[in-house]
């Protein structure tokens, strides 16, 4: 393994090497690295680069980069060899990967490589899953145990079968139709009597999920139940494939990135270094939103312009207003969408969840409302100006816990992403309430702040 820095490095070398026509030592250096980090190499070689080095490594070396890789860079780094070449690469892939590699080429090459590839069967029907399913990550199963076998066959048979594999993560049990029955421990298996058939020492409680369920389901069921696997199964409970831990640990980060550039109204796959024209048109729309909602505040503070201009102190603490229970709403609706997203909290739990929120805002209003009020009353010399901007304190802090459950709630609700629009509406609401009511108590109390 070596740091980003050493990698840059390691890039200027064999890029020099391969300009230089020493193709034998650029590929050593590229041999002797990590998949993951010769993949990034690779990546920013120039196209005619790429091809050298694809054509010079073996087909196996080569699917263990491309598998670092998402998989419009498989894509791109792989457009310029024969169907004959793709295909024996891809051959050497994992299922699943090969099979996203395929989703990103056009009908007719994925045709004609599926024509020319040696072990099409396993790759073709991940194809017809949508890619961010469990059907789209799994991998074709192999070799799986029968129920009648004897303890004694059972250990034959892996012994036949997976002498040379890394992936025997769980002893998954079918029927004769090839239906999921259960699943055997190793230590079970070895404990058992020779004689012992399966059927009498599985376990008959396995957990699976369907081809369609959401990648990100099952990505939380693998993190929750602490599990290195996790059989696929149809309708009629026939195993269609596995999902193993390693499947979604990229999973797992794209997810988490998706949800943090929603926050923020920015697109999912938004970059540093993406084009100008494709970052502008990702943002410019949420910021227009944006404006909107804040001439929506504005309005507001115009509609108690006299009391401004009877009282002009007040300006000065209006930012205070608007910046904590902006805080606040970003709190609570921040804890609600990674709950929603980590299926730890329902829309059943709406309620509970309320009640919990407003009393954690309750205190924090209190304790805000009272510090506040308290500086302001210092500062200005004034007890009824640290009386108004604590309690709109106090009611904007509450509006905020308000807004962080109901908004995300809501949005679920109607099937929209939590995490993508609750910001933009959960600042208006404390934007509004809150000098709303702040100004609102001030003109009330007009004659005692002037």
């Amino acid at each position: 393994m070596v740091d980003p820095v050493e990698v840059q490095e390691i890039f200027g070398q064999v890029s020099s090497l391969l300009d230089a026509g020493e193709t034998a030592e650029a590929i050593n250096i590229l041999q002797d690295l990590h998949p993951a980090d010769s993949s990034e190499i690779l990546y920013e070689l120039s196209a005619e680069h790429q091809v050298t080095v694809l054509r010079e490594m073996t087909d196996e070396e080569t699917a263990d980069m491309l598998e670092e890789m998402d998989e419009d860079e498989m894509a791109e780094v792989v457009q310029n060899l024969s169907v004959g070449e793709l295909a024996d690469i891809l051959d050497e892939m994992e299922p699943d990967m090969a099979a996203d590699l395929l989703g990103e080429l056009g009908e007719e090459q994925t045709a004609a490589l599926l024509e020319e590839m040696e072990e099409s069967e396993d790759v073709a029907p991940l194809l017809a899953y949508p890619e961010d399913t469990a059907g789209g990550i799994m991998n074709t199963p192999r070799h799986m145990l029968r129920r009648l076998m004897t303890a004694a066959q059972a250990m034959a048979f892996l012994r036949e079968h997976y002498a040379d594999e890394h992936d025997l993560y769980y002893l998954y049990v079918l029927d004769r139709h090839r239906r999921l029955v259960g699943i055997v421990s190793l230590r079970a298996l070895v404990l058992a009597l020779p004689e012992q058939t399966l059927d009498e020492i599985m376990d008959r409680d396995v957990l699976t999920v369907r081809a369609d369920t959401d990648q990100e389901e099952v990505a939380r069921l693998l993190a929750r139940y602490n599990l290195l696997a996790l059989p696929v199964v149809d309708e009629e409970d026939h195993l269609v494939g596995l999902v193993s831990v390693d499947d979604v640990v990229d999973i797992l980060e794209e997810e988490a990135t998706e949800d943090i550039y929603r926050l923020a109204q920015v697109s999912g796959d938004a970059e540093i270094f993406s084009p100008i024209h494709r970052a502008v048109g990702s943002r410019l729309p949420w910021l227009v939103v944006n404006m909107g909602t804040a001439f929506l505040a504005s309005s507001v503070v115009a509609f108690f312009e006299g009391t401004i201009a009877q009282a002009a102190l007040l300006a000065a603490f209006m930012p205070i207003v608007a910046g904590q229970g902006g805080n606040a709403g970003t709190q609570t609706m921040t804890i609600m969408i990674r709950s929603l997203a980590l299926g730890e909290i329902e829309l059943s739990d709406t309620w509970r969840a309320l009640l919990h929120e407003v009393t954690v805002g309750l205190i924090h209003g209190l304790v805000i409302g009272l510090s506040v009020g308290l500086i302001a009353w210092l500062w200005k010399g004034n007890p009824m100006l640290g009386m108004v901007i604590g309690v709109a304190m106090l009611g904007n802090l509450l509006v905020a816990s308000l807004a962080g459950v109901l908004i995300p709630m809501l949005l679920r609700r109607l099937k929209i992403d939590p995490a993508l629009a609750s910001g933009v509406f959960v600042t208006t609401a404390t934007d509004v309430l809150g000098f709303g009511l702040f100004l609102g108590l001030a003109t009330y109390y007009i004659a005692w702040l002037r």
